[in-house]
């Protein structure tokens, strides 16, 4: 015998738990945007209000030797980071379903940039202490992601 339903619009039991299932399944990559937003924005505090004391004791930068648009330049990048942690505050807390794709996309447009300023013939050769940072950044990106799709897939499978 076919399930009753009182309305045109109703979902039983079991569909509701698997659209549940799936929406739990955006909590994790939401969550990890919301922290990544807010380091961002711990960055971009770093990079513009306490720029001369991360220059020097992150990046490595010797004041009398280092020209002021370096300074500068990683001035102009933590207003960037204070926008992409802006966004990823409003993405995580707004449109979490978009969270995995963002996590994807951070990995993806550093590499882009990366390899056009490469195909420049430019390499960088400092030893900033921040670019371990930012590793473990990308790492967790990527971790977050493929544990995502992993959970993804097997709901599919559920259906």
């Amino acid at each position: 015998m076919a399930k009753q339903r009182a309305y045109w619009f109703s979902i039983d039991a079991e569909e509701a738990e698997l659209t549940q299932e799936i929406s739990r399944n955006y909590a994790l990559p939401a969550r990890v945007l919301l922290g990544l937003g807010l380091y961002d924005l711990l960055r971009g505090f770093m990079h513009t209000y306490a720029l001369h004391w991360s220059a020097v004791t992150i990046a490595g930068f010797n004041v009398d030797t280092t020209p002021v648009d370096q300074f500068f330049m990683l001035g102009t990048f933590g207003i960037s980071n204070f926008l992409t942690g802006f966004i990823y505050l409003l993405i995580s807390g707004r449109a979490p379903q978009l969270s995995p794709y963002i996590l994807g996309l951070i990995p993806g447009s550093y590499l882009l940039g990366l390899i056009g300023i490469w195909s420049n013939g430019i390499y960088g050769t400092s030893q900033y202490a921040g670019q371990y940072l930012l590793y473990i950044y990308f790492g967790i990106c990527i971790a977050t992601l493929t544990i995502f799709l992993v959970k993804e897939k097997s709901l599919q499978r559920g259906f």
